[in-house]
């Protein structure tokens, strides 16, 4: 597919009305066919250019994702043809990266491939629960409710994002106001007073020589500490990236924070594993995709070592609790379920729970740090008060 070109075209419908817009195509002829195959005719078709890899593998979001999904669904429910379906989708879609990338599945659909086999080899690269969960409903015939089942599941993910966002924005703010007070107060009241202190016969007291220290580092690196503490955070993520393990020890044992992060790997692995299931995978196919789910990648590396083990002829429930990645309840609710034959619904029940619990203990957690961070502010604008009126009362004793 590394050969199409865009192609923008007039053409004349069954109605006899006129129909313009841009297709995607690796030759005119096939421009023709596929018009024809939408059931008009094409009058005229300008080629405007090759969509470029670069072009045609980038920008695929969460948000695009889910509402391909979801509409998709719908309109495969209403028993449309795939085909037919995918073209309904690109004539109604704005954004071009998203219609490009259903421009490019409905070609190679009517080129005779299955829609997962379009998937798959698309430059987008679309996540591997999508292409894995449409295979799946190609197999069973139940492609449009599979497809359902999935938009599900991604829009209680981008509800969960939207929720922690929102939550992590107003601490956020606090971050940024403390940080501004202190330039201000470094670099628009505190010289004020450096020139009193500059000039008078006794020397400050030590809180208020403090101060005036502070105030003049902040005004010679203010631009540069946001810099600083970002470069930080990349070279910590770079180095925790390469020891896996530890970083997930690390990650873990910070209060109440690691554990409602573990939580919620663990929910989004069971949740996906779970919809993989009642789509039909089995069990090693399954738990491959559903690993891409978890964003620890000590968890990812215990789950890749559990897979090895599945693949020996031993139980999910088995291999999950020899790595001890998980928590002791999903991995009971896991065996639980290959016993009853019900492990979709067990899965599913504990995600839905861990999500809860996990939304819960970061809400409380987010709903301390406000206030902290309010008194953070007050007692850092109170000492600097408190520093200068001591230096100024200081000069006072001198005098009298």
């Amino acid at each position: 597919m590394s050969d199409l070109r865009l192609w923008r075209y007039l053409a004349e419908t069954a109605s006899g009305g006129v129909e313009r817009g841009e297709i995607l195509a690796s030759s005119s002829a096939q421009a023709h066919q596929l018009l024809a195959a939408r059931g008009v005719v094409a009058v005229e078709i300008i080629a405007l250019g090759t969509a470029s890899r670069s072009q045609q593998a980038g920008g695929l979001t969460d948000n695009h994702i889910a509402d391909f999904t979801e509409d998709l669904a719908e309109l495969l429910g209403a028993a449309l043809p795939i085909h037919d379906a995918l073209a309904s989708l690109a004539d109604g879609e704005g954004r071009r990266v998203l219609r490009g990338f259903i421009l490019r599945l409905e070609a190679s659909v009517r080129g005779g491939r299955s829609l997962s086999e379009a998937m798959r080899s698309d430059p987008a690269r679309p996540p591997r629960i999508l292409v894995a969960m449409t295979a799946a409903g190609e197999e069973s015939g139940q492609l449009a409710a599979t497809l359902s089942d999935l938009a599900a599941r991604l829009r209680a993910e981008q509800v969960l994002k939207r929720d922690l966002a929102g939550q992590l924005a107003y601490p956020a703010v606090l971050v940024c106001l403390i940080y501004l007070t202190l330039v201000f107060l470094a670099f628009i009241v505190l010289p004020q007073f450096e020139t009193i202190f500059a000039d008078a016969v006794v020397e400050p007291p030590p809180e208020t020589r403090f101060v005036i220290a502070v105030g003049a580092f902040l005004r010679i690196y203010a631009v540069w500490i946001p810099v600083g503490l970002v470069g930080l955070a990349w070279l910590a993520r770079t180095v925790l990236a390469r020891f896996p393990i530890g970083a997930s020890r690390l990650r873990r044992a910070v209060p109440i924070v690691g554990q409602a992060l573990w939580k919620l790997d663990a929910a989004a692995f069971a949740r996906t594993l779970g919809v993989l299931l009642k789509a039909g995978l089995p069990v090693n196919r399954a738990e491959s995709v559903a690993r891409d789910a978890v964003g620890d990648p000590g968890m990812r590396n215990g789950m890749s070592r559990a897979a090895d083990r599945i693949r020996a002829g031993i139980t999910l429930s088995r291999a999950l609790d020899e790595q001890n990645i998980l928590p002791d309840d999903l991995v009971r609710q896991v065996r639980l379920g290959e016993e009853t034959g019900e492990l979709d619904t067990f899965l599913l029940r504990t995600a839905d729970r861990y999500e809860r619990m996990a939304r819960s203990r970061l809400s409380r957690a987010l709903e301390l740090l406000g206030p902290i961070l309010v008194a953070i502010l007050g007692i850092c604008v109170a000492g600097v008060i408190a520093a200068v009126m001591s230096g100024v009362l200081s000069l006072n004793d001198a005098v009298f």
